[in-house]
């Protein structure tokens, strides 16, 4: 073997078993990341601030086939956090908001970062955190694109699709709009998502103050 091409194969070894990577790229183990907690600023929650007050802060495991990030058939773990609020309306007895914030950590697969969500449209997303967490919406149906809006989440400007959907509570049809966003912040991709009956239009302002109150621990800060 050539001595500069051993020399290298030899550092190449040593930084995979350093790194933690070496049972990952020999199969015998998953590779496993754990995101930052995102939540939303105390100041923006109670009766001084939006209305909304946390329901949960929780850490829930993914589990991520390698075939969906282009690596094969490999696991990927992924610690993922998401918070939860909810605004209720006591003087009719309704909840009247629902916010979400899910972080989730970029994968870092020999040098190249990966996460299905990087790609993903705010469709994409909205089906995701739909599919994945539970909302307090229950099942919604129906689900189309009825706008846009620009926000600063994070100290970054970021588009904010509107979607109108169908839920069912108490027994009744209600239609409700969700917001959608993400954006890139440190290691992790910060997902926000709220939710309104649309007979309470004026709800829309406190899902934005939400949004650009959410905060982030990051590992680059």
């Amino acid at each position: 073997m050539d001595t500069r091409r051993g020399m290298a194969a030899v550092a190449i070894a040593a930084v995979l078993v350093t790194s933690g990577c070496l049972g990952f790229v020999m199969g015998e183990e998953p590779l496993e990341y754990s995101a930052n907690k995102a939540t939303v600023a105390d100041g923006a929650l109670g009766d001084s601030g939006t209305g909304y007050t946390e329901r949960s802060v929780e850490n829930q495991t993914i589990e991520i086939n390698g075939t969906e990030v282009g690596i094969g058939d490999r696991t990927i773990i992924v610690d993922n956090w998401i918070a939860q609020y909810e605004k209720q309306d006591d003087f009719i007895d309704q909840q009247v908001g629902l916010f979400a914030v899910v972080s989730t950590h970029e994968v870092d697969v020999i040098g190249q970062p990966q996460n299905p969500v990087k790609n993903m449209s705010n469709s994409d997303l909205i089906d995701q955190v739909l599919g994945q967490y539970q909302t307090g919406y229950g099942d919604i149906s129906n689900v189309r694109q009825t706008g846009t809006e620009q926000v600063t989440m994070l100290g970054q400007q970021t588009e904010v699709t509107i979607f109108t959907g169908e839920t069912t509570l108490e027994g009744q049809t209600v239609e409700i709009n969700l917001y959608v966003t993400k954006v890139k912040h440190g290691e992790d991709y910060v997902i926000a998502i709220g939710g309104h009956p649309t007979k309470l239009p004026n709800e829309e302002a406190d899902i934005y103050t939400m949004m650009q109150n959410v905060r982030h621990d990051s590992d680059e800060e």
